[in-house]
């Protein structure tokens, strides 16, 4: 299997870095368009990005509102062009679905926005019903989306091809990052008020139970097969491996200051969060429970994205 790459969003840096996995060091960095983007996606050939700039402040803070999403070359490492939204909105997270259109949280629309990658323009907003909806996660088959609103401390259920709001599921004070199950049925997300994961049934509505944490949880990832959650557990500077059979924690993985989002390898072994305190990434194996190693990075990475090596287009 192909090691690929990372990419890894440097806020303080305003840039995109990419690090070859195989090297365990930067192949390549892109400086954004403005000031700051905090997520990224990529295409599953690995050859273009997707890069909001969100904006110099942070979730519901007063501040610049960005309105660009920048398009990245991963063969050159240069800006080739720029989704431009004509509305407020401070684009957060990218993300794409099945039939390869790019999808935006813009948490000001209180909307998710879909984009036509071809044309570079926004053709349906998502409505959440929510302020902050600064995060989202979609099902393998692209039909449902859920999103997490940050200071309403809820969760929006989205059914994107009837572009419905299906509800919205209250389960905290405050809340921040969120996971699906590849079927779509069972969310997660970090409340930031007390050590626990609220688990949401999307087909439901509702709360259907809570993961004690052994401390505050923040980004999380479900395995493809679906048996067990990653956590970054952020104060604690903590990875958290949990079975979802048992909802109990299995392994805790100590890591550098403060990991944040998780992202997983293809191959089911091993998952990276960038750890923006100490300015590098970690890989870690979540079946044995260790730390595999670290690589340095610009200053306060944030998002990461996993994407296969980029093979040069064809000429023929």
């Amino acid at each position: 299997m192909d090691d690929g790459r990372l990419l890894v969003v440097c806020k303080d840096d305003s840039s995109l870095e990419v690090i070859d996995l195989e090297m365990s060091r930067a192949a390549g960095a892109v400086l954004a368009s403005g000031f700051t983007p905090h997520e990224v996606v990529a295409t599953r050939d690995g050859r273009r990005a997707y890069m909001p700039v969100y904006g110099d402040t942070g979730v519901g803070s007063a501040g610049s509102d960005g309105q660009r999403v920048d398009v990245v070359d991963l063969l050159t490492f240069q800006l080739v062009g720029a989704i431009r939204l004509p509305f407020p909105s401070r684009p957060h997270q990218s993300g794409l679905l099945p039939n390869g259109r790019v999808i935006v949280s813009t948490e000001l629309d209180e909307s998710v926005s879909v984009i036509d990658p071809r044309t570079l323009r926004v053709v349906a907003r998502l409505p959440t019903g929510q302020a902050e909806s600064h995060t989202f996660a979609v099902s393998v088959d692209g039909r449902r989306l859920v999103t997490a609103n940050v200071g309403p401390g809820s969760v929006s259920v989205i059914d994107v091809p009837s572009r419905r709001l299906r509800g919205v599921v209250p389960v905290a004070g405050k809340v921040n990052r969120i996971c699906l199950e590849p079927d779509g049925r069972l969310g997660y997300t970090a409340d930031q008020g007390s050590p626990r994961i609220a688990v949401i049934d999307a087909q439901l509505i509702e709360q259907v139970a809570s993961i004690e944490l052994p401390s505050i949880g923040f980004g999380t990832a479900v395995t493809s097969g679906g048996s067990h959650l990653v956590v970054a557990l952020r104060t604690a500077s903590e990875i958290a491996v949990v079975d979802l059979r048992s909802r109990e924690v299995v392994h805790r993985v100590a890591t550098p200051d403060h990991p944040q989002a998780i992202v997983l390898h293809p191959d089911g072994v091993r998952a990276y969060s960038a750890c923006d305190a100490a300015a590098c990434v970690v890989e870690v194996d979540i079946r044995a429970g260790r730390l595999l190693r670290r690589m340095e990075t610009g200053r306060n990475p944030d998002g990461i994205a996993w994407c296969p090596r980029p093979t040069p287009a064809s000429k023929d």
